[in-house]
């Protein structure tokens, strides 16, 4: 508030930024420490909250796993007053490593939904190695996992330092199998999760001149579970392999989140 309690104007600003290269095995939260002393060092006008601690007022989309790049994501930053779109993507890239850009930014009502919430739905495109298969036998593959009711993968939590948390791994068992066989070590918890309620969309596209298969994915991101792209490429794999036996990541994956969209949207 400022003097006479009159409300501070502030001025919510929407950029879209990419991530690749390098940069992509920033986690999440180093990518916040990261951004907001960019933020600070280019002089942008930031909001801040009120109390003993104020903090930039500054809310993150989705976290992207570690090591997928990211063609599209927001972040929404608060300012005390108005910079130009356009100064404050050419402020930001003058400062931001090389991996991470801004493409561009717009203001949006401050009083608007959050941006975690406006988002239900990533989109990705996998590229994985064909292993011989002719593209009608992964496209065989993709519908009879789609038929299926029930897809069951273990996802891991906790565990020593390092080994990254939630939104960074899990999958179809790799590290111990089904909960109730040995888990990931000390301090790991083990669950299993339904993954098919969380695919909206799987399709494979192509093969690609390098010999590999390109697979598009919609998954589901919501406060009920939040689709991961490696889960579902294993379930592929071991699907199209017939031997039921998936992997974290299958091996030689590359993956990319093309972006965020609302699956509601979709339908109007």
């Amino acid at each position: 508030m400022t003097a006479g309690n009159v409300p501070a104007t502030r001025w919510r600003l929407r950029v879209c930024y990419t991530k690749t290269g390098r940069p992509r095995f920033i986690s999440h939260l180093d990518f916040i420490r990261l951004f907001e002393r960019t933020a600070r060092r280019v002089g942008l006008p930031l909001s801040y909250s009120e109390g003993f601690s104020p903090a930039p007022r500054i809310a993150y989309g989705w976290p992207l796993p570690v090591g997928l790049s990211g063609m599209a994501e927001y972040v929404d930053v608060e300012l005390s007053s108005r910079v130009t779109p356009e100064e404050v993507v050419a402020r930001l890239n003058r400062a931001l490593p090389e991996g991470i850009q801004a493409r561009d930014a717009r203001y949006i009502s401050p009083h608007g939904p959050s941006l975690m919430s406006e988002f239900d739905t990533g989109s990705y495109v996998a590229h994985l190695p064909a292993a011989g298969r002719d593209l009608e036998e992964w496209r065989a593959a993709a519908t009879r996992l789609l038929a299926r009711p029930k897809l069951e993968v273990t996802r891991e939590r906790g565990g020593p330092a390092g080994r990254g948390g939630p939104a960074e791994r899990g999958g179809p068992a790799e590290r111990g199998g089904p909960a109730g066989r040995g888990g990931g070590g000390p301090g790991v918890q083990i669950k299993v999760v339904d993954a098919r309620p969380l695919i909206r969309r799987l399709e494979v596209k192509e093969l690609s001149p390098d010999g590999r298969v390109v697979v598009l994915m919609e998954l589901a991101l919501g406060d009920k579970g939040a689709g991961r792209p490696d889960e579902v490429a294993g379930l592929l794999v071991a699907e199209l392999a017939g031997d039921g036996v998936s992997v974290t990541r299958p091996e030689g994956m590359m993956v990319a989140r093309l972006g965020l969209r609302r699956e509601s949207a979709a339908r109007t």
